[in-house]
């Protein structure tokens, strides 16, 4: 679904901020920097790839709220925050699905490796097309992964990644 495609295009990302921010804070030795960002957007995209019935393609609306805060100390770094989608998916058979998918994330990082945790939960309303209830679709997630930066190299190498966790689950009415 659309706003999953977002959190996992997302959650590749995070990392790669956290470690420039590791270097950043390796460069402010002694300080810590803590803050808090916000960022809200709308966006409408085709959705291909619908996996419960009754039509399989739509266009879904999406606001994406995003809210987190960070703190970067010379031992290391730690962003903790949620982001919140809330969509609208009208299928061309003029079904649609409403819903408010949060998704809650923590990423902790220090220059011997990074714990990364993330939990989704999706729970929408499809309807058909002349507005009656078909049921609920569901979408739970849970992601988790630990590196443990064994040789001091700061790059994930093979076998570094002590933790590797991904449970993803829908369910359809």
């Amino acid at each position: 679904m659309t706003a999953s495609r977002y959190l996992r295009r997302r959650r590749l990302l995070l990392p790669v901020a956290a470690l420039a921010a590791l270097v950043f804070a390796s460069l402010s030795y002694g300080q810590a920097t803590v803050g808090s960002l916000y960022n809200q957007e709308t966006f409408t995209s085709p959705e291909p790839e619908f996996i419960c019935q009754p039509a399989p393609f739509g266009v879904t609306t999406t606001t994406i709220t995003e809210s987190f805060h960070f703190a970067i100390r010379d031992h290391g770094v730690n962003f903790t925050g949620r982001v919140i989608q809330d969509y609208r998916t009208d299928f061309v058979d003029g079904s649609y699905l409403t819903s408010v998918s949060p998704t809650h994330f923590e990423f902790n990082g220090t220059s011997h490796g990074a714990v990364y945790t993330e939990v989704q939960q999706d729970r929408g309303t499809l309807y058909s097309a002349d507005g009656q209830v078909i049921g609920i679709v569901s979408v739970f997630g849970v992601f988790h992964t630990t590196w443990v930066d064994s040789n001091g190299n700061g790059i994930p190498d093979p076998g570094e990644l002590t933790s590797n966790v991904t449970q993803f689950r829908v369910t359809c009415p």
